[in-house]
C-alpha cells in the first residue's frame, strides 16, 4: 500500500525547514483571504517561490508556508487568523496512504468554490466517499454536515438533509476520513540538525505540532520524554482555544533505571531514574498529579549498556498507576519480558518484541489481558536498508523537509554496514511475522510511531507506518481504524477519530481512496 505520488496539479505544500529561524512564504504567491468561516482559502495552487517576511495567515494545503509555519499556527485547530479566532474546523489537506490531496479550503483544488451564504454557521461537505474510522463501510456520495466545529450529521447524501443556508462544498470523486491519532511520539528535540534537550523549548514543541497537523495527525502522545513545564502551558493553551497544532497529550517523564530509558542519549536526562519500589510510588503521584495520559516505562538494556528496569520496580510502578486510573504503557525488547510485563497488569506496549518472533502463549496472554499493542515497526524498518529507500524521495517529504535534514538521512542509509542491515531485516520479518499473529488473534492494535525520533519525521511516519501495517497482513479500513478511532479509544477520547455525530471536526481530505491502495 504505497505511498503515492503528489499530483502535481496543484497539490504543492509548504517546504517546513527545521532551521532555526520562522520564516514564511505564501506558496500560492500571495496572501490567502479568509471566509466567513474563519478558513483562509488559497488564491491559486503554484509552486514555492523566494523567501519573503513572516506572513500572518496560514493556508490549509496550498497558501501555506514554505519554511517553519509561525508559532501557534495549524492547519487544522483554532488558529488566530487575521487576528481572530477561528471556528473549529480543523481540515487537513494531507495524503493517507494516497495521493496528497487538496483541502476543501483551497476552491481552486477542490473542484469548485463554497457556494457563499449568511444565513448559517454550517458547512456541508457533498458528494465524497466517507470512511469515518469506526471500521464500518464507507459511504459513497455521502454527506457530513459541520456545525460550530463538531460532526452534526453524516451518512449518504440522500439520506441527510442540508441546513437551509449552509455553505455547501462539493468533495465529489474525494474521500474524507479522520484525522489521525498516533499514541507514540516524541516532540521539542529536533530543530534543524540538532538533537538536544537545550531544543525542548514552547516555540519548538509548537512547530512540531503544527507539523503533524500539516500531515493530517490531529492527536500526537508525547511519550515520556517531556521534562519541564512547556508541555503543560501548551495543553492550557490548546484547550482554551488559542493554540493550535496537533493536539498534545504527554506521559510526562517516564521512568527508567538511572541514565537509563531512552534510545537517545540527549533524551535520558528527561526520564526518571527509579531506583526503589517507593521512589517509583513517588513519581507515579507526581506524574498523576500533573494530568498526564499514561505512564511510560523503559524495560530494555539497550543491548546490555544500561540496567533494565527490574520486575519488583514495574510492578509497584504499575500497581500505584492503576491506584490513579492510568494505564502504563511499557518500552520492551526481549520477550521474556514483554511476558513478565503481561502478567504484572502492563496495559500497552509502545513496541513489539524484537529479539525474536512472538510465540503462541505470549499472544494469547496479550488478547486475553486485554494489552493493546503499538506495533512501531517504521522505525525499525529503517535498519534494514544500506541505500536510500524510495520513500525518502517521496515529494510531500522532499517539499516540507530541509535538504540538509534529508541529506543527513541519506548518509545514514547509504553508510549502514551490510552485515548490520541483515541483521536488522532478519528482525524485521520477525516483527512482521508478530504482528500477522497478534492481529488474527484479535489483539488491540493502536497507532504508536515513534515520530520526533532523529530523522523519523513528524507526520510522515505515522503514514510509512500504517502502509508497513498492510504489508504485514491488515487490510486498509482495518489500518484506518487502528490510527483512528481506535487510538482514539485508549486515550479516552470518544470525540476524536471518528466523523460520527458529535466528534470534533477534524478530518483528511484525499484525492484517492485508500481502501483501494
Amino acid at each position: 500500500m504505497p505511498l503515492r505520488e503528489v499530483v502535481e496539479r496543484c497539490h504543492r505544500v509548504p517546504v517546513l525547514e527545521q532551521t532555526l529561524g520562522h520564516h514564511a512564504t505564501d506558496v500560492s504567491g500571495r496572501a490567502g483571504h479568509e471566509n466567513r468561516h474563519g478558513i483562509v482559502e488559497a488564491n491559486r495552487c503554484k509552486r514555492p517561490r523566494t523567501e519573503q517576511a513572516r506572513e500572518s495567515v496560514l493556508s490549509m494545503s496550498v497558501a501555506a508556508h514554505r519554511n517553519d509555519p509561525p508559532p501557534g499556527r495549524s492547519v487544522m485547530h483554532e488558529a488566530q487568523v487575521r487576528g481572530r479566532r477561528a471556528p473549529r474546523h480543523r481540515i487537513v489537506g494531507l495524503t493517507l496512504l494516497a495521493a496528497v490531496a487538496c483541502t476543501v479550503a483551497s476552491a481552486g483544488c477542490a473542484g469548485g468554490s463554497p457556494e457563499p451564504s449568511a444565513a448559517s454557521s454550517a458547512v456541508v461537505y457533498d458528494g465524497a466517499r466517507l470512511v469515518d474510522g469506526t471500521g464500518t463501510p464507507a459511504i459513497d456520495a455521502a454527506r457530513l454536515v459541520i456545525d460550530d466545529g463538531a460532526v452534526a450529521a453524516v451518512g449518504p447524501q440522500d439520506e441527510v438533509e442540508s441546513p437551509p443556508g449552509a455553505t455547501v462544498v462539493d468533495l465529489t470523486g474525494r474521500t474524507v476520513m479522520p484525522a489521525l491519532v498516533n499514541l507514540h511520539g516524541h516532540v521539542g528535540f529536533q530543530r534543524g540538525l540538532t538533537y538536544d534537550a537545550a531544543n525542548y523549548t514552547r516555540e519548538n514543541i509548537v512547530d512540531h505540532l503544527n507539523r503533524y497537523a500539516y500531515y493530517g495527525v490531529g492527536v500526537i502522545v508525547s511519550l515520556g520524554t517531556d521534562a519541564g513545564d512547556a508541555w503543560s502551558e501548551i495543553r492550557r493553551d490548546q484547550e482554551a482555544g488559542t493554540l493550535g497544532g496537533a493536539r498534545l497529550f504527554t506521559a510526562g517523564r517516564g521512568l527508567a533505571r538511572p541514565n537509563a530509558g531512552p534510545g537517545a542519549a540527549a533524551l535520558r536526562p528527561s526520564a526518571y531514574g527509579v531506583t526503589s519500589q517507593e521512589e517509583g510510588r513517588r513519581q507515579v503521584q507526581r506524574l498523576a498529579a500533573q494530568g498526564v495520559a499514561f505512564v511510560k516505562i523503559w524495560v530494555d538494556d539497550r543491548g546490555g549498556s544500561v540496567e533494565k528496569l527490574e520486575p519488583d520496580l514495574y510492578r509497584a510502578i504499575i500497581d500505584e498507576a492503576h491506584g490513579h486510573g492510568l494505564d502504563v504503557i511499557a518500552h520492551v525488547f526481549y520477550h521474556d519480558d514483554a511476558e513478565e510485563l503481561v502478567a504484572a497488569g502492563v496495559d500497552g506496549f509502545a513496541h513489539l518484541v524484537r529479539d525474536r518472533e512472538m510465540d503462541d502463549a505470549l499472544v494469547a496472554a496479550i488478547v486475553e489481558n486485554d494489552v493493546f499493542v503499538m506495533p512501531n515497526i517504521g522505525i525499525s524498518e529503517r535498519g534494514r536498508h544500506t541505500a536510500p529507500p524510495p520513500w525518502l524521495a517521496t515529494p510531500i517529504l522532499t517539499e516540507t523537509v530541509a535538504p540538509a535534514v534529508l541529506a543527513r538521512a541519506t548518509d545514514t542509509f547509504a553508510s549502514r554496514a551490510a552485515d548490520a542491515a541483515e541483521r536488522a531485516a532478519r528482525s524485521y520479518e520477525q516483527m512482521e511475522r508478530s504482528l500477522a499473529k497478534l492481529h488474527a488473534a484479535g489483539a488491540e492494535l493502536v497507532l504508536g510511531s515513534d515520530s520526533g525520533v532523529q530523522d523519523h519525521f513528524y507526520g510522515f511516519s505515522a503514514h510509512r507506518e500504517l502502509e508497513l501495517m498492510v504489508v504485514a497482513g491488515l487490510n486498509p479500513m482495518d489500518a484506518i481504524a487502528t490510527a483512528t478511532s481506535r487510538s482514539a479509544d485508549r486515550l479516552g477520547l470518544d470525540d476524536s477519530g471518528r466523523l460520527t455525530p458529535g466528534a470534533r471536526a477534524d478530518f483528511i481530505v484525499l484525492d484517492a481512496n485508500p481502501l483501494d491502495d
